[in-house]
């Protein structure tokens, strides 16, 4: 490459009298790529951290591997229990019961999903509480009958810390006018807030003993959670836990559990990505255009090239440095207003809603309730990559082009 290549390529570049039009369609494809990368790089961005922020929230209160009996309920839970604290890979394992409930605050009443657990292992509850205090281990019936719940479901029932609510079990009990459901009063110590709108609104929990002395079940328990010290190694883990147990034991791990919906999750990010890069493959085609219409408006500078020695390879270096130019700018710049607005996106979302007085995501609609962004370099590199080749494979034709120009058939009429 020499001196007088780039020289060139840079002056054809600017728009001079005569030949505007071709130079704006040459900076506007820059332009078009750079909005396509800037755009790619945030909606993936979002799209990722919408995906992880799901995931984190749904396994925030749930569990790894779950296993339960051959019915709603069992009782060989504590030799199952013993028997996968021994696995590989399971951090904990806990206990729990989990039936269907009605609660009933003065003249409210919704249906939720009451959960009993061991409160003496599980501490996974403390770091979601808002209000109150986390539940204690009921002792010579001291507080036994006390709940957490949802920050949601204690709007809906207009209940605060201190107030009783009144959980109806599913299950019947004999009275002296015949059966009915099972009632009791809950004092509510905490309200949790763990930033997934389903578990806010929809799940009590209290401890195991009072659950089970609600339902009269004994000393039986619905399943046992399985947390991992890798969330990743979760179908090898359940694997494992189905050799151990008897076949009469259902292992799911929280992928298979939640399948579908990230599933749906990865292939809806394929197709934005596929879609969005269309953007970029449109500012290619006008790139192409602009730069095959600069060969036409330059057959005579061309020539005169070819005339005074310029080679057939340094005719092609011209155009390709045209082409390199304009794609590496634009790919430069949208790559770096993608990554700027993506590592400000959540602060920009919060100040629009502010000003507007609108909400973009809301909790009782969505998952969640906020747009966050987490940005994955690997896809950030393989973006610019990508975009960078598409440019310089973009100016092979209009270089070719150029430099098969015949000077004697361009300067004849001259």
């Amino acid at each position: 490459m020499q001196k007088f290549e780039l020289l060139l390529a840079f002056r054809y570049l600017r728009s001079q009298r005569g030949e505007r039009f071709a130079s704006l369609i040459g900076w506007s494809s820059a332009v078009g790529m750079a909005m396509g990368v800037m755009t790619l790089i945030v909606v993936m961005s979002v799209m990722n951290g919408v995906a992880t922020e799901i995931r984190d929230k749904i396994l925030g209160f749930s569990s790894h591997v779950e296993i339960q009996g051959p019915g709603d309920t069992f009782a060989e839970w504590r030799e199952w229990l013993s028997t996968v604290k021994k696995l590989e890979h399971v951090k904990q394992a806990l206990p729990y019961i989990s039936t269907q409930t009605l609660a009933n605050h003065n003249h409210q009443s919704t249906g939720a999903i009451l959960k009993g657990i061991d409160i003496e292992h599980d501490t996974t509850i403390v770091n979601f509480i808002s209000k109150g205090r986390a539940l204690k281990s009921p002792t010579n019936n001291k507080h036994l009958f006390e709940a957490v719940i949802g920050k949601d479901l204690a709007h809906k029932l207009s209940v605060s810390v201190g107030d009783q609510v009144r959980l109806l079990s599913p299950s019947s009990g004999i009275s002296p006018i015949g059966a009915s459901p099972r009632m009791r009063a809950f004092k509510i110590v905490g309200i949790f807030d763990s930033g997934f709108y389903e578990y806010d609104v929809g799940l009590i929990l209290t401890s195991m003993q009072a659950v089970q002395r609600l339902s009269r079940l004994g000393d039986e328990a619905t399943g046992i959670e399985l947390h991992l010290d890798d969330r990743d190694d979760a179908a090898n883990v359940a694997q494992n836990v189905r050799a151990a147990l008897p076949t009469s034991a259902w292992v799911t791990d929280w992928q298979h559990r939640h399948q579908s919906f990230f599933q749906a999750l990865k292939m809806e990010r394929t197709a934005m990505s596929i879609i969005l890069f269309l953007i970029v493959l449109v500012a290619i085609f006008n790139m192409i255009s602009s730069l095959v219409m600069v060969v036409m408006e330059k057959r005579k500078e061309i020539a005169i090239l070819k005339t005074i020695g310029a080679s057939h390879h340094s005719i092609i270096r011209i155009f390709l440095l045209m082409g390199m130019i304009l794609s590496s700018l634009g790919t430069l710049s949208g790559v770096l207003a993608g990554v700027v607005l993506s590592l400000n996106l959540e602060a920009i979302v919060a100040w629009i809603e502010k000003v507007s007085h609108t909400t973009f995501l809301s909790g009782d609609v969505y998952y969640i309730d906020h747009v966050p962004a987490i940005m994955d370099i690997s896809f950030v590199i393989m973006v610019a990559s990508t975009s960078l080749l598409m440019g310089i494979f973009a100016t092979l034709y209009p270089a070719w082009r150029a430099a098969k120009v015949p000077p004697a058939e361009a300067l004849r009429y001259e």
